[in-house]
């Protein structure tokens, strides 16, 4: 959509298109309309960018580095991070069509590191379940992405050849409704009427200045201004701003400023880089070729 609108940016009709995506965001039609069309906006020049269906996201996420305390944006300068991705992808991936390389970009990003581990295996092995999911396997992946474009999406509708191919299996009105996905209720989280005691405490200038993270000064007048905004007005931004520091501040108490972490001795693992000659007891010796990620895993880095 956005690339469909960023192709005549000057059009009104185009990111119109964009209310039929989200119509639940907001009770304000007005405000809903400006907002969605000012976070989403495509200009011509960035329908080359390869980057190009995640580029709001990283947005989002690179506005937040402004909390980060001044010795950790000191640590952050100079480096991007986009770079580095760019040597994990195929070199195929520029060539791709747009889904394809949105489908890539999640992949690699989101599915197994996030939504399948934190949401999904480690979940369900806490409670002693091993999940399996049919759409994961490989030979479903394998047909699905050399599938076109327009068998996977076909105008607004999403999953095309997926509803096609289940219409005699289910009723109408399933194989044929739109998708509404689920959202957490952040913003529910910070409200003075909500239980925010672990909230309040997490985000003192005490807690922030002891796990040094974070500006104190610019999170507390963050919060405060949070806190003060009428229901329903507070932005994305804001939010996913405050749900980041309180997050680090979580694991940085469970896993590193824990007794039970410090007790553990610190293990340096072996260097080992692949394609590089060593000498291991007495004779030379080439490691084997590297994994498919192309990172170094027998470094702390590469793991």
């Amino acid at each position: 959509m956005r690339d469909y609108w960023g192709q005549r940016p000057a059009s009104l009709r185009r990111p119109r298109l964009l209310e039929r995506l989200y119509p639940y965001i907001f009770n304000n039609p007005s405000r809903g309309r400006s907002f969605l069309q000012e976070f989403f906006a495509a200009r011509p020049e960035q329908l080359e960018d390869p980057f190009f269906s995640h580029a709001v996201r990283w947005g989002g996420g690179i506005r937040n580095l402004a909390f980060l305390s001044p010795e950790y944006r000191n640590c952050l300068s100079g480096y991007d991070p986009r770079e580095e991705l760019a040597r994990w992808l195929p070199e195929s991936f520029g060539g791709r069509d747009l889904f394809s390389r949105a489908q890539v970009l999640e992949i690699e990003l989101f599915l197994a590191g996030f939504l399948l581990s934190s949401q999904g295996d480690r979940v369900a092995m806490a409670h002693s379940v091993e999940m399996r999911h049919p759409f994961l396997d490989y030979r479903v992946i394998d047909f699905a992405f050399r599938l076109p474009a327009k068998w996977k999406m076909r105008g607004l509708q999403e999953k095309y050849l997926l509803r096609r191919a289940c219409r005699d299996l289910l009723p109408q009105g399933i194989a044929s409704r739109g998708k509404h996905p689920y959202r957490a209720p952040v913003s529910a989280l910070f409200t003075a009427a909500a239980p925010a005691d672990y909230v309040d405490e997490l985000l003192s200038g005490q807690s922030l200045r002891a796990s040094g993270y974070f500006d104190a000064a610019k999170v507390a007048r963050l919060y405060q201004r949070v806190l003060e905004a009428p229901p329903g007005t507070v932005g994305e931004f804001a939010n996913m701003a405050l749900m980041g520091v309180i997050s680090t501040e979580i694991l940085h108490r469970q896993f590193l400023a824990s007794a039970s972490y410090k007790g553990v001795r610190r293990v340096s693992p072996d260097l080992v880089r692949y394609g590089a000659e060593r000498t291991i007891e007495g004779r030379e010796w080439t490691s084997a070729m590297p994994p498919v990620d192309g990172r170094d895993h027998g470094t702390a880095e590469g793991a």
